[in-house]
Parts: structure tokens; C-alpha cells; sequence
């Protein structure tokens, strides 16, 4: 790795130009890739949707401009204390280090083309034990399970680390609620196995809360921690969007 006086930055600070892509545009692609009007492939190399964007300080707001030939101007909000941006654009971590064209990083339009990375989430189960409303996965709402199986997950892990310079150093589990993956605990010790920094679950706490022997096993098989999702800032508030859910 290049030490800190080594790296360099993309273009940050504002004003700047941008790529971006129109909302309305990426619908209307998605809804024909599913209907089968056209392929999954154009997505990844025709970029419909794709137009460039102004970033500009505005109004004590740093907002995003574009304009679609098709649907008109979007405007959208990206920070409400440019300083605050400013600080954060300014912790970049390097642009020097291009990714290399792994198929993991092709994406079409949202190719990732440098930097390292640090977290990657892995989803073992699109299943929960409540209904909230919202929920960022619309857990329990699609109407099918998916649940990636242990050798899938394996084949994620193993992945992520065979990248030099190793890319991602932190695992967490997610979902749904990722404890309700039959393999959860061979999950995290297997990314421990293969050598992950730190390893955490994006949870509910309900069987952290409930089994203390569940959490003891947790433990012992390598996780650090869990991030546990904040409602508001009141016990009426955090009581209004959630809902048990039986399993």
C-alpha cells in the first residue's frame, strides 16, 4: 500500500461535475429487464439513464443538479453543512489503487473503479422476526425466502479475500435478520477462518436479547459486535414501526 503523502484524490469540493443517473430512467429499465423487453446486459453496457450531474453549493445546502433529455431536472439534496462534506470528501482513502476488472466490480454505470473498500455486507436470509415499517429490505414483504446456502456464503468470503490489496476488512451479516440463517454461527467462524479484522451483525438484538447462550456461542465462533438499528428518540417513537413477527 502507498503511504498517506503518496495517494491521490479524485475530483472532490464543489463545484463539480459528476456522473449520475435519472430516477425515472432507471425504473423504466428495470420494469423492461423484468418484463423481458430487454436484457439484463444493457444494463451493464449500454448505461441507460446514465447523465452527467452538477454538484453545487447552494443556500447553505450542497445539492445535486441534472437533467434528463427525457424527464426533466432532478435536484436533490446532499448535505445540509457543506463543511461537514467537506471534511468527510476530505478522509478519501486513495484513488491511486485501481480496482482490476474482476467481475465483482462490474456493475455497469456503478462500476467501482478505485479506492479499497472496508465493510462488505452479506445478506444470509431475507427472513425476520418483525414486521417494521419501513424496513430497508422489505423483509417478510416479497412473498419468497432467500437464503444464500453455507457454500454460497463461502464462495463470498473466499472471494473477497483473494483481491490484492485485500479490499474489505470488516464482515457484516445482515438481512432480514441474519440470525435467523440456519448456519449463522459457521458463518462467522468461517470469516474468521479466513482471516476478516472485525465481524458484526446487522441486527434486531431479539435473539442476542433472548438466548444468552446464543450469544456465548457468537462469541466464541468470532464476532465483535452488532450494529442495532435507532427508531427515535423517544419509547413512543421507537415503539411506533415495530412489530414481532412469528418465525
Amino acid at each position: 500500500m502507498l503511504k498517506s503523502y503518496e495517494r491521490t484524490s479524485p475530483p472532490l469540493g464543489f463545484p463539480r461535475e459528476t456522473d449520475s443517473l435519472c430516477p425515472r430512467c432507471v425504473k423504466e429499465v428495470r420494469n423492461a429487464v423484468i418484463s423481458g423487453e430487454t436484457t439484463l446486459e444493457s444494463l451493464m453496457n449500454e448505461h441507460p439513464g446514465e447523465i452527467k450531474a452538477q454538484i453545487v453549493e447552494e443556500n447553505g445546502q450542497v445539492v445535486m443538479r441534472k437533467t434528463c433529455p427525457k424527464h426533466g431536472e432532478f435536484v436533490d439534496v446532499m448535505a445540509t453543512d457543506p463543511a461537514f462534506l467537506e471534511r468527510i470528501e476530505s478522509l478519501f482513502f486513495d484513488a491511486t489503487s485501481r480496482c482490476r476488472r474482476f467481475h465483482v466490480h462490474h456493475h455497469g454505470t456503478s462500476n467501482i473503479k478505485f479506492g479499497r473498500g472496508a465493510v462488505l455486507t452479506v445478506d444470509l436470509t431475507n427472513r425476520c422476526n418483525m414486521m417494521c415499517n419501513p424496513c430497508f429490505m422489505d423483509a417478510n414483504q416479497v412473498g419468497y425466502v432467500h437464503e444464500p446456502t453455507y457454500e454460497d456464503t463461502k464462495a463470498i468470503l473466499d472471494r473477497a479475500v483473494s483481491f490484492k490489496p485485500k479490499r474489505q476488512v470488516i464482515i457484516l451479516f445482515s438481512g432480514g435478520e441474519p440470525t435467523l440463517s440456519p448456519y449463522y454461527l459457521e458463518a462467522v467462524a468461517y470469516a474468521k477462518k479466513v482471516g476478516f479484522y472485525r465481524i458484526l451483525a446487522a441486527t434486531n438484538g431479539i435473539r442476542f436479547a433472548e438466548d444468552i447462550e446464543f450469544c456465548k456461542a457468537a462469541k466464541e465462533a468470532g464476532q465483535h459486535g452488532v450494529y442495532l438499528q435507532f427508531d427515535g428518540v423517544s419509547e413512543e417513537k421507537n415503539k411506533a414501526p415495530r412489530r414481532r413477527q412469528p418465525v
